[in-house]
């Protein structure tokens, strides 16, 4: 099969040899009513011209007044076609039209590409690939061939560019490659002094419509306010405030490049925190000071690996670890060999393998089966841990046991995830404190894995909408539970009570200890109601 660039390619080469500039004159190209393309077999009745993207529109927006009873047609288009749809439409799309074919348009009872009448008799018109009355709408309301065909403009383009100069691409250094994206032939090579031009992404998404919306997710050095204000300065990277294809590619760039990406781009991504440099084998100097290589592979942070890591992962923008670095192993703590430490303290790469993350394009299953470069990664998260914790002693450690035999708490449990002793006789999480920014970061530790889809497929660890904020605001009064919440966002705690039977003195904020999974509120449909309140 034919690679996608051959539709672009054959689109600009086939059509536009010898053309000429379609005029824009609203006031040349009227041909006193004669019809610009007879679309008459598009037309299945009247009453799917009223259920397209144009239902809104009268008929005489296009056609003339009916007369004698006459239902509107292509007979009665008022004047030029093309400028009709220009009064509405008026980008320049990258196909040329006014121009007649250079090779014989498909005739197919299934395909009907009609091309223009009257004074565009046999040319390439708006209605030769667009079919403004669809009933169904498709993208673009592009004429469509095989309904089997996921991507609908590429089926549309090989029914007239069938094998065409095959393997060419319009990255290319070639004067001939222009076309494929300008109107009119550039005088030299575009710079990037200036904001992308968004009409242009249409360009990049011919070819490269297969790209979803998590293409960006990783790589998105603008999160990063820091740098985000570097971009803005810069003045050439957004348009309107949106990201678009050559907000991060150059398309005249190298052809030995990595994908095309622009050097000012890769320059921000060095310094943003907001990347994820894993398994991405274009953002090395995220972490190096130059392109590494075997036995060379010289670190920022002057070679602190921890220093090197938390420059992300002690930011907002990346998810901390609780496990400590920079601290000897105790007595109680059997390293193993093969788990390095640095300058005899524990590192990141006392657990984690940086080296097995570098060059995803030749490890894609690692990438799946390890994403966190364990060392070993073919043990469960608490038997990894076990390799350098003593299993018996490890389990007796329990946060949620906050009691002793005689009912008293055990202060020591409490600073496990409290910086100090709460009071408790107060409710709220506000009057406590945290050792670590975020508490559930101390949940995740053990329960890994309920965080994004959890509960009910939802990832609820968010600032709750003004509804569900007044719910959770007046729980107390309505239910008589408190769901606690930590600066405002729900956290693992307003669903779950992390505390022992006893320790908290206030009822409302003390149910749930002794339930399984610890959960405020009755499992099932009311543990729902209490913030879905409209559920009830």
């Amino acid at each position: 099969m034919l690679s996608v660039q051959v539709i672009l390619i054959v689109l600009i080469f086939t059509f536009s040899a010898g053309a000429t500039e379609y005029s824009t004159d609203p006031l040349e190209n009227i041909d006193d009513g004669k019809p610009t393309a007879d679309h008459v077999q598009e037309l299945v009745s009247h009453n799917e011209y009223q259920e397209g993207p144009h239902q809104k529109l009268t008929c005489t927006r296009c056609h003339k007044e009916n007369k004698g009873g006459q239902q509107q047609s292509a007979e009665s288009v008022n004047g030029d076609s093309i400028l009709l749809c220009r009064n509405c439409h008026p980008v320049e799309h990258i196909h040329p039209i006014g121009l007649p074919p250079q090779q014989q348009v498909v005739e197919d009872e299934k395909l009907f590409l009609p091309l223009g009448n009257g004074i565009l008799k046999g040319k390439i018109v708006c209605l030769t690939c667009h079919a403004i009355h669809q009933h169904v709408y498709t993208y673009h309301l592009l004429r469509r061939q095989n309904l089997a065909y996921s991507n609908v403009r590429n089926s549309l383009c090989f029914s007239c560019h069938v094998d065409h100069f095959s393997g060419k691409s319009p990255h290319t250094a070639e004067p001939s490659s222009c076309g494929f994206c300008h109107v009119n032939k550039p005088g030299k090579k575009e710079s990037l002094t200036a904001p992308p031009d968004i009409i242009m992404q249409d360009s990049c998404t011919l070819c490269h419509s297969n790209l979803q919306s998590s293409h960006y997710e990783g790589v998105n050095p603008f999160i990063d306010i820091v740098i985000r204000q570097r971009a803005d300065q810069a003045g050439n990277f957004f348009t309107e405030g949106r990201t678009v294809c050559t907000t991060c590619h150059d398309p005249h760039g190298k052809k030995n490049g990595r994908y095309l990406l622009r050097g000012d781009y890769v320059e921000l991504c060095e310094d943003s925190r907001s990347l994820d440099p894993h398994w991405n084998d274009f953002l090395c100097f995220s972490c190096h000071l130059r392109n590494p290589v075997k036995g060379n592979a010289p670190l920022r942070e002057e070679g602190d690996k921890n220093k090197v890591c938390n420059r992300c992962h002690h930011s907002e923008y990346a998810q901390p670890d609780i496990h400590p670095v920079e601290v000897k192993p105790s007595q109680h703590i059997r390293v193993p060999a093969d788990m390095p430490l640095q300058n005899e303290k524990l590192s990141c790469e006392t657990c984690h393998n940086s080296l097995l993350q570098m060059g995803r394009p030749q490890q894609p299953d690692l990438a799946e089966t390890n994403p966190n470069f364990l060392r070993n990664n073919q043990l469960s998260r608490n038997s990894f841990c076990f390799l350098c914790h003593i299993e018996e002693t490890y389990k007796r450690l329990n946060p949620h046991k906050q009691l002793n035999a005689q009912g008293e708490i055990q202060e020591e449990t409490c600073l496990f995830c409290h910086a100090s002793i709460p009071n408790v006789n107060f409710i709220g999480p506000e009057r406590v404190s945290f050792i670590i920014h975020d508490p559930d970061e101390y949940c995740i530790g053990c329960h890994h894995g309920f965080t994004a889809n959890h509960p009910a497929g939802f990832n609820h660890l968010i600032k709750p909408s003004d509804k569900i904020m007044h719910a959770i605001q007046t729980s107390i009064r309505r239910i008589g539970v408190e769901l606690p919440l930590f600066e405002g966002k729900i956290v693992c705690a307003t669903c779950h009570n992390p505390h022992d039977e006893g320790v908290i003195k206030i009822a409302a904020a003390a149910t749930g200890t002794k339930r399984e999974n610890k959960l405020r509120l009755m499992p099932g449909r009311n543990q729902c109601t209490g913030c879905h309140w409209d559920k009830e």
